[in-house]
């Protein structure tokens, strides 16, 4: 029988597929993956072996999802034409998710944990955006980001990564 889940994955292993084959002649995506690929293997041991580069006209987001056992990263294109300081960030950002979902404790765990965050220091040193969901995800890709980026973390915060099993950044 097939379920509304199978279909859904389907779908992405399509859509991720092939953005990959239209998007493996640009010399532009591949020196952008090579360069974001080569700061990350500085900082993490485990990388994916490709993500998928999303035209802007249909998503200004990036996305990382999983799918079953599957993970896939999705950068929306709009990130080339960022300034250099903020250029690969979304790639930061989704590199963290992918890197946590391998490791990331149970929903109801993480929820636990994340009701005794400080979401205001939390919104205030890191980023409106690490605040925006019930268990830590998207803090988790945030700090992970900072961190790549050489950027420092509050003790606390640093304490709360650890406890959402946030990826270890060398």
């Amino acid at each position: 029988m097939i379920t509304k889940l199978d279909i859904v994955s389907a779908k992405y292993k399509c859509l991720y597929n092939s953005m990959l084959y239209l998007n493996k002649g640009s010399r532009k995506l591949n020196d952008y993956k090579m360069q974001g690929f080569a700061n990350l293997r500085e900082k993490v041991d485990n990388l994916p072996e490709n993500i998928a580069f999303v035209p802007s006209f249909i998503s200004k987001r990036s996305t990382c999802l999983k799918i079953y056992d599957k993970l896939y990263i999705f950068l929306s294109k709009c990130n080339l034409k960022k300034p250099v300081d903020n250029m690969f960030d979304s790639l930061y950002h989704e590199i963290g998710h992918w890197l946590h979902f391998q490791q990331m404790p149970p929903k109801a765990e993480r929820q636990m944990i994340w009701k005794t965050a400080n979401k205001q220091k939390i919104k205030e040193d890191i980023s409106e955006r690490a605040i925006q969901d019930d268990d830590g995800k998207e803090f988790v890709a945030e700090v992970f980001k900072k961190l790549v980026k050489g950027e420092k973390v509050d003790g606390e915060l640093t304490y709360l990564y650890y406890l959402l099993n946030g990826p270890i950044v060398k």
